[in-house]
């Protein structure tokens, strides 16, 4: 998937000379990316795109040249819309995160939530705000995840609509409230979409996937979704990933065959994920269903 290519904040930073540590492009428009920056000065022009930014670790000596003043540092965040401009002078080193998303995303929450018009809404421009809320989503979740790894790409999905969500709530000029959603999936649906995911277990599946599984906007299903079925979508797809391990490792396949079966990048991550599930390693598993110790 390709980074967004309108003059972007993704090409301002590479053209600057701002260390890329990491990147995921989920959908066309949407995508996320960790930053290392120093001793620079950065020009950002009508991206085209919204990005949020939090910042990681530094950001103290960070300033924006042409904004309200203050300065960076761990846990602050910058809400830059799609017509923004600023300039920002860097002068020690720091880390930050940015999800980046279209106008479209975030007029689909309007339009599929609240069944409203979204194409006029107004993502405001802040800068170097407290908002623990977004700042925890993100140091706590998203950048725990490994953003290689195909086994994360569901709760990656999960975390950057749980942050457009929150934009919409409280960052954006007049946006209709958000519906209470009563009641979970049908229980055709949650067939249809259990069904979808065994089917899919050794591939990539996304919230978008799912939502589009079951005929329901990305918002309404993950909420949904939890009321059914007691937990996220990208957790419920981890148990079936480790409930088909289990079942194989009642046979004689390599775990390295195992492991690309479930969903799990390399023999290593099922290793890790089956002893964080079960207190044992697959290996320590399959010795105790040999000797006949285990239930």
């Amino acid at each position: 998937m390709q980074p967004i290519r309108e003059a972007g904040v993704f090409d301002a930073l590479v053209s600057t000379g701002a260390r890329l540590e990491d990147s995921c492009w989920l959908e066309p428009g949407l995508g996320l990316a960790s930053w290392c920056n120093r001793y620079d000065q950065t020009r950002y022009h009508k991206p085209g795109h919204h990005t949020i930014s939090v910042y990681l670790q530094g950001g103290e000596q960070t300033e924006r040249l042409d904004g309200p003043g203050g300065h960076g540092g761990a846990g602050k965040v910058c809400i830059m819309p799609d017509h923004h401009r600023s300039e920002w002078l860097v002068r020690e080193e720091f880390r930050f995160f940015h999800l980046y998303f279209s106008p479209s995303h975030l007029g689909r929450i309007a339009e599929e939530a609240c069944d409203k018009e979204g194409r006029h809404l107004v993502l405001e421009d802040k800068t170097f705000i407290e908002d623990p809320v977004a700042a925890a989503l993100v140091q706590r979740q998203l950048m725990g995840l490994n953003w290689q790894q195909d086994e994360d790409r569901m709760a990656l999905s999960h975390g950057a609509w749980m942050l457009m969500l929150h934009a919409y709530r409280h960052h954006t000029q007049e946006a209709p409230a958000l519906p209470q959603i009563r009641g979970g999936l049908a229980p055709v649906t949650i067939r249809r979409v259990q069904e979808y995911l065994l089917a899919h277990l050794a591939d990539p599946v996304t919230l978008s996937d799912l939502a589009r599984e079951a005929g329901l906007s990305e918002y309404h299903f993950a909420r949904m979704f939890g009321q059914s079925l007691g937990c996220p979508p990208h957790r419920y797809l981890l148990g079936l990933r480790l409930k088909r391990a289990r079942q194989l490792l009642a046979g004689s396949e390599p775990l390295a065959s195992i492991a690309a079966q479930c969903g799990f990048s390399s023999q290593g991550h099922l290793g890790n994920r089956f002893k964080e599930a079960f207190g044992l390693s697959p290996g320590q598993w399959r010795s105790q269903l040999s000797s006949g110790c285990h239930d």
